[in-house]
This record gives C-alpha cells, structure tokens and sequence, in this order.
C-alpha cells in the first residue's frame, strides 16, 4: 500500500479505525503495516473536517454535520469548534423527532456528563460560555415538540432534557424553569 492509497483509506473510513477495520479489514491490516506517523493523520483529518465542512454547504445535510462533529471533536480545540459551528449554521435543520434527536445528542453528548463530551462542554472548556448558551438553545430547541413518539424516542428525550437541565446547572447557562417551560415547552 502507497502512502496516497493509504490517505484514500483513511480519508473514505472517516478517518476512524473502527469504521476502516469493519469496512476495509485487509486493507486496514496493511495500513497498521505502514506505522504512519499521528502528525500525518492529523493532516489528513484536518482535510477531511475541511471537505465535509464544504459538502456540509452545498448538501445540508444533518448526517454529515454529525460525522463533522464525530471527528472533529477529537481536537476540542477554539479553530476546529469555529468549523463546525459555521457548518451548523447551514444545515438543514431536520423536522423528523428522530433526527431532532440525533442533532440533539450530538450537541449535548452522547457520553456520561463525567465525560464532558458534545459541543456543550466543548465550547465552554474553551472558555465559550455564549457559544455554549447558544448551542443548549440549539438542542432545547431539537428536544422540544409535541409530535407522536414511541416508547425508545421518549426515553431518549427524556435523557436530553434530564442532561440539559443538569449542564444547565452545572455550567450556570442562565436557563431558568420558567424558560424551558415557556419557549421549548420542557418541563
């Protein structure tokens, strides 16, 4: 395997070795073979944040703003935050409850709150707090509605609002009872 077929691998695996282990097993077999180092990989994920980033634009799609989200959190860094929350701004936002809801875990985290994980945390490690305020209005806004759902998606927007309201306390986000109840309709 050549160095550009093994940045054609990375890059098509989302640059994961679970998805490249799963999908491309022989082939990820001769990728570990080449001991690439991790700076290279770095390089070829900030490529691929900055592809999806510009797919993100012209498709709008929600499902690649969560594989943007899925790679580049990786970083938690202020630059790399920028791009993903440039490209929410052109998603699509999804008016199915279960797509509502994927939109809404990633932004809160899909990992135990001890975990810090989802762009919440992320902005407001980064010392973000407006950002981190505007994406809890994201994802309340994903989690409120009062469409038809079963049993699995009420349970799982039951988990959305019980992690908001407990980050919201954490993080002193300035989200009182009274606004949840109000404008998302949680309570």
């Amino acid at each position: 395997m050549t160095r550009n077929e093994a940045r054609e691998l990375f890059l098509n695996s989302d640059c994961s070795y679970f998805i490249m282990c799963t999908k491309y097993y022989s082939k990820y077999l001769e990728y570990r073979q080449l001991e690439l180092p991790k700076s290279l990989e770095q390089v070829w994920r900030n490529e691929k944040i900055q592809m999806l980033s510009m797919e993100i634009r012209r498709k709008r799609d929600y499902r690649l703003f969560i594989r943007l989200c899925d790679m580049a959190v990786e970083f938690r860094d202020y630059e790399k935050l920028r791009i993903v929350l440039n490209a929410l701004r052109f998603v699509n936002p999804p008016t199915a409850m279960d797509q509502r809801l994927c939109m809404a875990e990633t932004i809160l985290g899909r990992k135990a709150l001890k975990n810090r994980s989802g762009l919440i945390y992320w902005a407001y490690d980064n010392g973000q707090l407006a950002i981190a305020i505007m994406l809890m209005d994201q994802a309340l806004q994903y989690l409120g509605g009062s469409e038809e759902m079963d049993k699995e998606m009420e349970k799982r927007v039951r988990r959305g609002v019980r992690v908001s309201k407990r980050m919201i306390e954490e993080l002193d986000l300035g989200f009182s009872k009274r606004d949840l109840r109000f404008y998302y309709g949680i309570h």
